[in-house]
C-alpha cells in the first residue's frame, strides 16, 4: 500500500471514531463515548499520531470512569481532539517521513 494511501486510511479511521464518540455524547452514552475515547487513545498511538492521542487521553480523564459523571470542559475536550484530528489533515508528509508533521 502507498505511504500516502496508509495514511489516509489511519486517520480516516481516527476520524471516524471521534465522529462515533461525538454521536455518543450527543445521545448521552457517555460509556460508549469512553470506549471510543479510549480506542483512540490506542489508535492513534500505534500510528504515531502523539498530539491525537495525548488529546484523546486528556478527554478520558475529563470523561471519568464507567457510570460516573464528567468533569467540566469535557465538551472542550472533544474540540480538543477534533483540532488535533484537523491539524493532521493539513500537513502534509514529507518524502523522508512516514508520517505527516503534526501541527501544536
Amino acid at each position: 500500500m502507498p505511504l500516502n494511501e496508509a495514511i489516509v486510511l489511519d486517520v480516516a479511521a481516527l476520524v471516524a471514531e471521534a465522529v462515533g464518540l461525538s454521536d455518543a455524547v450527543l445521545a448521552n452514552d457517555l460509556d460508549e463515548a469512553r470506549f471510543r475515547a479510549r480506542l483512540i487513545v490506542a489508535q492513534a498511538g500505534a500510528s504515531g499520531y502523539s498530539v491525537v492521542a495525548k488529546a484523546a487521553a486528556d478527554l478520558v480523564h475529563l470523561l471519568g470512569s464507567s457510570g460516573s459523571v464528567p468533569m467540566p470542559g469535557y465538551g472542550a475536550g472533544i474540540l480538543n481532539l477534533a483540532e488535533a484530528l484537523d491539524a493532521i489533515g493539513v500537513s502534509s508528509p514529507s518524502p523522508d517521513d512516514d508520517r505527516p508533521s503534526e501541527m501544536p
